[in-house]
């Protein structure tokens, strides 16, 4: 069972936020600290879901492994994140596997007393639904942008989807203390990630220090973004222009 300080650190996460003290306390009495050592894995791929968690400290990634034991990450958890939620809901198990790659506190939640509580509690069903499904768009659109950004735009949307405007000067949050992990997830070279770095940095767009990432000047690589979405629409309008004049429409 967890004690307050565990009780508060779910609070906070916005899986659990919309739930009353009452709530709080009744998830709490099926829920435990758990910790994690560099390399220790949480859960593998298809294995029945019995618990969802909660990162209290440490680094986490979510990553699935192709017919010939390549590795391809998904996602890095960092603080303040809860994962596994899907699985809960689908019965189909873990769509993926969960290593940690720091030495990482854990919040774990279990998963079938967890499905029986709410069931009582339609309402937090829904929150849960609506939060996992913004999570989805999210991943979604890392996934367009593997494949339709060049690799300083891939750096760049990661980057700002992990910054926070209030507070400038906080290094940008989820990034793995190895640049290699980094590249696999915007899929590109370790060598070719290392440059872009580089090149943001001589622009004075971030600053670096180890592992972290300050971003400097959002703004500019907003402006890079944004050249995308304009090279979009001029795309689909030459398309549709080309359709109207080489296919007219039949009116009768």
């Amino acid at each position: 069972m967890l004690d307050p300080l565990g009780i508060d650190i779910l609070r906070k996460t916005p899986l659990f936020s919309g739930y009353s003290e009452t709530d709080l306390g009744e998830v709490a009495r099926f829920a435990r600290l758990a910790y994690a050592e560099t390399g220790a894995v949480l859960f593998r791929e298809s294995e029945p879901c019995s618990s969802i968690y909660c990162l209290v400290e440490g680094l986490v990634k979510l990553c699935l492994v192709g017919p010939k034991n390549q590795e391809k990450i998904v996602e890095f958890i960092g603080p303040g994140q809860t994962f596994a939620e899907a699985a809960m809901f689908s019965g189909q198990g873990y769509p993926g596997s969960a290593v940690a790659i720091e030495d990482s506190r854990l919040v774990s939640v279990d998963a079938y007393s967890l499905m029986r509580y709410l069931r009582q509690k339609p309402n937090l069903t829904w929150a849960m639904l609506a939060m996992m499904s913004r999570r989805l768009h999210q991943l979604v659109g890392q996934l367009k942008s593997m494949s339709l950004h060049s690799a300083e735009q891939k750096l760049a949307q990661y980057l700002l989807e992990y910054y926070d405007a209030d507070f400038p000067g906080r290094p940008v949050a989820n990034l793995p203390p190895r640049r290699t992990d980094l590249a696999a997830i915007l899929g590109i070279t370790a060598e070719t990630l290392c440059r872009v770095i580089a090149n943001f940095r001589k622009r004075g767009w971030i600053t670096t220090k180890d592992s972290a990432i300050v971003i400097t000047d959002p703004q500019a690589m907003l402006a890079l973004l944004q050249d995308i979405q304009q090279t979009r629409q001029g795309t689909t309008h030459a398309r549709n222009s080309y359709i109207n004049a080489n296919h007219p429409r039949i009116t009768g």
